[in-house]
C-alpha cells in the first residue's frame, strides 16, 4: 500500500476542517496571544505616566529603592556592579560604592538589622553566595554573609525579607541573619510564573519583574489569601517605545509612599518612569 498517497487526502480533509473552524472564530481569538490570553491568567492593567526622567543608559539595573527623596540603585555585571545613590530629577549620581570585579551585584532592599534599629542596605550578588551589607547613607560596605543559591531580586515587607533566584518560588529570609523562614510558589492561575527578578513591596502587594518580559506581576504577598497567585498584570509594553535601541530587559521597582507613586527602570535604559499608582495597590489585599 501507497501509505504517503492514501494519507494525503486524509491530510487535506483534515486541514479544510482546521481552516472551517479557524474561519469562524472572532478576529481578537486569531491574534498572537499575550499574556492575558493564557488560560487562567489575571487581567493586564494599562499603566499611567506621570513624569520621564533622566537614567544612566550604561547603568545594568538590579535593584532600586526609594529613599529620603533619592533613588538607590544596584547595578550588575562583572568588573561595573555598584551601588549607587542618585538625584531622580537629573540622574546625577551622588554616591557611589563599586562592588569587587569578581561579584556581580543584584537585588536591593533597605531593612534594619532588627527591630527598632536603623535600616541598612541589603545586596545579593548573583552566583556568588554572598550577600552584602551597607551603611544607608553612606554606601560604606558593612559586612558579608553567605548566601545559599542564586539572588536576582529583593525587597523588605517590614518583617521579613524577600527574595528571588530566578525561579518560581520566592525565599523568606529573616533579616538579621538571612536564614530561610519560608517560601512562596507565584503562580498565574495554576501556571508557575518563572525567572521572577527584581521585587518591591507596595502597600501590601508584591511587586516583580519578571526577565525579559514588560510587565510586572502584582503578586498576593505570604499570609494573604490565595497567596502567591498573580492578582493582575501592569503593562510596561508603552514605556519600551519610548527607550533608545540599547535599552534591555525591564528591571527597578522603586516605591515613594508619600507621592504614591512607583518609579521604574530597566537594563541600560535612559529613562525612569514615574507612574501613577494603579487603584488595585492603593490598599492592601483582601
Amino acid at each position: 500500500m501507497n501509505l504517503k498517497r492514501t494519507a494525503l487526502p486524509l491530510l487535506a480533509g483534515i486541514t479544510a476542517t482546521i481552516l472551517l473552524a479557524l474561519a469562524a472564530l472572532p478576529l481578537t481569538a486569531l491574534a498572537r496571544p499575550g499574556p492575558a490570553a493564557l488560560p487562567g491568567s489575571a487581567p493586564v492593567l494599562a499603566v499611567h505616566i506621570e513624569q520621564r526622567l533622566p537614567h544612566d543608559p550604561t547603568a545594568f539595573t538590579q535593584g532600586l529603592i526609594f529613599h529620603q527623596g533619592t533613588l538607590v540603585e544596584s547595578t550588575g555585571l562583572y568588573g561595573q556592579s555598584s551601588v549607587r545613590r542618585t538625584d531622580p530629577n537629573s540622574g546625577r549620581i551622588v554616591a557611589l560604592t563599586r562592588l569587587p570585579d569578581k561579584l556581580f551585584g543584584e537585588g536591593l532592599a533597605l531593612c534594619p538589622l532588627r527591630t527598632g534599629t536603623m535600616p541598612r542596605l541589603v545586596q545579593l550578588t548573583w552566583r556568588e553566595h554572598q550577600i552584602l551589607t551597607y551603611d544607608a547613607q553612606t554606601l560604606r560596605l558593612l559586612s558579608s554573609h553567605p548566601l545559599r543559591g542564586e539572588g536576582w531580586g529583593l525587597t523588605y515587607d517590614g518583617t521579613r525579607l524577600i527574595l528571588s533566584d530566578g525561579s518560581d518560588t520566592l525565599r523568606l529570609l529573616a533579616p538579621g541573619d538571612f536564614a530561610q523562614t519560608g517560601s512562596l510558589r507565584v503562580r498565574d492561575g495554576a501556571h508557575p510564573v518563572r525567572q521572577l527578578n527584581e521585587l518591591e513591596w507596595v502597600q501590601g502587594w508584591l511587586l516583580a519583574n519578571v526577565w525579559n518580559q514588560d510587565r510586572l506581576a502584582v503578586i498576593r504577598p505570604p499570609g494573604a489569601l490565595g497567596q502567591g497567585q498573580v492578582a493582575a498584570w501592569l503593562d510596561l509594553a508603552p514605556l519600551r517605545r519610548e527607550l533608545g535601541p540599547q535599552a534591555e530587559a525591564a528591571n527597578g521597582i522603586a516605591y515613594d509612599p508619600e507621592t504614591r507613586t512607583l518609579y521604574v527602570t530597566g537594563k541600560r535604559w535612559d529613562k525612569t518612569f514615574v507612574l501613577t499608582l494603579p487603584p488595585l495597590l492603593t490598599h492592601p489585599p483582601e
